[in-house]
Order: structure tokens, then C-alpha cells, then sequence
């Protein structure tokens, strides 16, 4: 008896184990967030009219002009802004209870854990660009905790940069890989030995960083300045090699101030420049490509037209205004009238006479007005300037709709010099055409169009 006595009181005394408790972090209240930038206010200030905001949010909205409260709509009678300390107080308390934020070094850990779980993904993606907000002062570590893991965190932005999630977490994207951009630039100006994985890897978020409109043009410019620093001949041949990517960054270089003259001069000047743009330009249709053979064009003139036609830049130009998107067909029909400046050039426009005829006059009136007066250019340099190519006539007074597309751009919006030009044409294509007993190409779907 004594002994069951005495088990029961000793199954008193134990206590069974409590279940762990873990709680939520308890959620913002509204009250604590500006109306404006719905953000958590770090300084928050009232107007007279009692509606409190943070004081950046809310500065901005001043000096841009406006004296009406943004919350209630009422006209201010004092811009002063009054520190709101209790509310501050509040916040703070507030963030004392709030569990501490993940280091750069775990979010990027959570988005390589993430990996085919997009929603988990951009989560991290937008938590570590939270962190290089301005007002946070955290670029550095987040730039260092980028680069201590380059070969796997780049691909992993790149894969948003490109358009892999919402608009929100692409412009994230870049502005992480803005922060790290300067670590990439020795995978393109290094002696050779990066893997050639690395290096289209590199050049790819390069181009995204210096074409996206969230990047500050002095970053671009630094990052720029760094490209140019070493040896350009090395940095050509490794951005020619890296494709349309690296084609892309070349484009920058070319077209921004950083670089002088000679610099500019010594890359258009490069013997391989023009053989690899035509090439990529051919491979992987790449509106790129034409726009650095453009930007060379500019920087060196005729000695670029030549390189260019001898790269044989004709027929790929010619596909592209026929297949490309409008803005590079605008750019290549100006490529194909800079060439048809030339006589090598005239002859490569005349040796592909109907693929050249057939696309130009395919995309005359599918263009912009820069289109159409670039497309009469290189018709008219082509088929009547100092006696013009028999071939090129024929091929153009052969293409369908001929009179009437001409026609159509001489009572358009254009130049005078442009209208002239397609006067002309239209008499030589007449001409030809009678020539041949090809009266009936004026047919009935263009009869519409009186002729001056």
C-alpha cells in the first residue's frame, strides 16, 4: 500500500512536457505604413491637416509642386512638416518585435533552395533587392554576397532579368545584378583562360544592366569605363565570341561618351568586327548585331562601309529587313543605304538584286517614315544615282505593288529630298516596265492613287 502511495505521488510530481508555442510575427499595422509609398515609415511627419507620412515620400511630393494633401485631396495652408515622435516610438517598439531579417548570404541560399518553385523564387529575389534600397545603405553586402557565389547566383537572376517572372521581380533582377555588375567585368577583360561558360554568362547580364532604364547612366558609364581600361583588341575578340550577348555590350561601348575617339576608332577598325557581326547576324538573327554594325558605321564612315560590304553584309541585311521586328528593319534598310553609297557596295546590292528588290519593296510601307525615306534611298542610290544597276531596275520594276508603293510614299509625310528620289524611281521603273511590256504591273489594287 505504502509503495502505491508512493508512485502516485511521485507520477504527480512529473509534469507532462508543454507543446512548443512558436508564433507568427504579429502583422504591421496599416497606421504604421506612408500612404504614399506604403512602405514602413522611418521618419514619419504630419501636415496640418493631421494625415501623417514618411517625410521622404511626402517631400518628393512637395517639391514636385502639389499643395494638397495626398490622402484627403484638401489644399494645405503650410507645407510644414511635424515630426510625428510618438508614432515613431510605436514603430520602433514595433520593430522590436519583429523577428531579425535574413542576411544577403541566406536570401540568396533561399533562392538557390528554390529552385523550380518560381513563387518561392521571386520571394527571394525581392527580399535581397529590398536590401539595396537607397535608404537601407546595404548595396555593399549584398554586392559581396552576389559575388563570394558569381557562377551560380548570376544564372539564377538572369533567369528573371530575362523575363522569367513578373515585372516587378525582372526590374529586381537587374538592379541585384547592377550591384555586382563591376565583379563580371574581368570575365571579359581577363587573359583568356574563364571558361567560356562564364563568359557568355557575364557578357548576358552586362547587356541586360546596360539596357535597362532602372540602371543609373553613371553606373552604365562606370561599368563602361572598366570594359574600355584594359586591352581592346583582347575585349573585342572575347564580346564577338560570347554572341549576340556580347554583341550587345559592344553596341554600348560604341555608342557611349566614356569611350574617346580613338578608342572607338581602334574597336570599328578591328579586322574581325564585321565578318562575326554578319556572321551572328545571320546565325541567330540578332537586331544587336545590326545596331553595333550601325554604331560602327558612325564612328568610322567609309572605311566601315567597305569592311562591312566585304563582310558580305548585303544578304543578311536583306533577310533582316524582310523578317526582322520593325525598329531593326528600320536599322538595317539604313545599313543597306549606307552601303549603296559605295560602288563595292553597289555591286553586293546588284549581285542580289531580286532578294534585295523584293525585300525593300516588301517592307516599304511597313515601316516608320525613317523606314520608308531609307528604304527610298537605297532603291534610288541602287537604281537611277550615277546611271544606277540595269539589274537593280528590272528587279524592282518586277516586285509587286511597285508603282503604287511608290506612289504611296510620294504623297506621304516625307521629305522633299525623299519625294524627289521616288519620282524618279517611278519614272525608271516605268520606263522598264514599258521596256518589257510590263504596262499591267500598275493593276487595279493601286489604281486609287492618282500619280502627280
Amino acid at each position: 500500500m505504502d509503495a502505491a502511495v508512493a508512485g502516485q505521488q511521485a507520477r504527480r510530481r512529473i509534469r507532462p512536457l508543454e507543446p512548443l508555442v512558436t508564433t507568427a510575427a504579429p502583422p504591421t499595422p496599416a497606421a504604421f505604413r506612408c500612404p504614399i509609398s506604403l512602405e514602413v515609415m522611418r521618419s514619419p511627419v504630419s501636415l496640418p491637416t493631421g494625415a501623417t507620412y514618411d517625410r521622404t515620400s511626402i517631400q518628393r511630393w512637395l517639391d514636385s509642386g502639389h499643395r494638397t494633401c495626398p490622402a484627403t485631396r484638401l489644399p494645405l495652408a503650410s507645407t510644414d512638416l511635424v515630426p510625428n515622435l510618438l508614432l515613431r516610438r510605436l514603430i520602433q517598439l514595433h520593430a522590436a518585435t519583429l523577428p531579425p531579417s535574413p542576411s544577403p548570404e541566406e536570401v540568396l541560399s533561399q533562392l538557390a533552395a528554390a529552385d523550380g518553385e518560381p513563387a518561392a523564387a521571386e520571394k527571394a529575389v525581392r527580399s535581397l533587392a529590398a536590401k539595396i534600397a537607397p535608404e537601407k545603405g546595404k548595396q555593399a553586402s549584398v554586392a559581396s554576397a552576389v559575388a563570394a557565389d558569381l557562377d551560380s547566383a548570376v544564372p539564377a537572376l538572369l533567369s528573371f532579368a530575362k523575363g522569367g517572372a513578373g515585372a516587378d521581380a525582372r526590374v529586381d533582377a537587374v538592379r541585384i545584378l547592377a550591384t555586382v555588375a563591376p565583379e563580371l567585368v574581368s570575365y571579359l577583360t581577363g587573359d583568356g583562360t574563364e571558361k567560356r561558360g562564364s563568359v557568355k554568362m557575364a557578357a548576358e547580364a552586362l547587356a541586360a544592366v546596360l539596357s535597362a532604364d532602372v540602371v543609373g547612366e553613371e553606373a552604365k558609364e562606370a561599368l563602361i569605363a572598366s570594359l574600355v581600361a584594359g586591352d581592346l583588341g583582347s575585349l573585342v575578340t572575347t564580346l564577338l565570341g560570347a554572341g549576340p550577348n556580347g554583341v550587345a555590350v559592344l553596341e554600348a561601348i560604341l555608342t557611349s561618351p566614356v569611350p574617346d575617339a580613338d578608342a572607338k576608332t581602334a574597336i570599328a577598325d578591328r579586322s574581325e568586327l564585321f565578318p562575326d557581326l554578319v556572321r551572328i547576324l545571320k546565325d541567330a538573327a540578332s537586331p544587336a548585331a545590326i545596331r553595333c554594325m550601325a554604331a560602327a558605321v558612325q564612328v568610322r564612315g567609309r572605311p566601315a562601309r567597305l569592311s562591312m560590304v566585304r563582310a558580305g553584309a548585303v544578304p543578311a541585311l536583306a533577310l533582316a529587313v524582310a523578317a526582322a521586328p520593325t525598329a531593326a528593319a528600320e536599322s538595317a534598310l539604313r545599313l543597306l543605304a549606307e552601303a549603296a553609297r559605295c560602288g563595292d557596295g553597289k555591286a553586293a546590292i546588284a549581285a542580289d538584286a531580286a532578294e534585295v528588290a523584293a525585300a525593300v519593296m516588301g517592307r516599304m510601307i511597313r515601316v516608320g517614315p525613317a523606314g520608308r525615306e531609307a528604304a527610298v534611298a537605297v532603291l534610288w542610290l541602287s537604281c537611277c544615282a550615277g546611271g544606277g544597276e540595269r539589274r537593280m531596275r528590272e528587279a524592282v520594276a518586277s516586285a509587286p505593288e511597285a508603282v503604287g508603293k511608290l506612289l504611296v510614299v510620294m504623297q506621304g509625310d516625307c521629305a522633299p529630298t525623299t519625294s524627289r528620289m521616288a519620282g524618279e524611281l517611278l519614272r525608271a521603273v516605268r520606263l522598264e516596265q514599258e521596256r518589257k511590256g510590263m504596262a499591267a504591273a500598275y493593276d487595279s489594287r493601286t489604281i486609287h492613287v492618282m500619280p502627280y
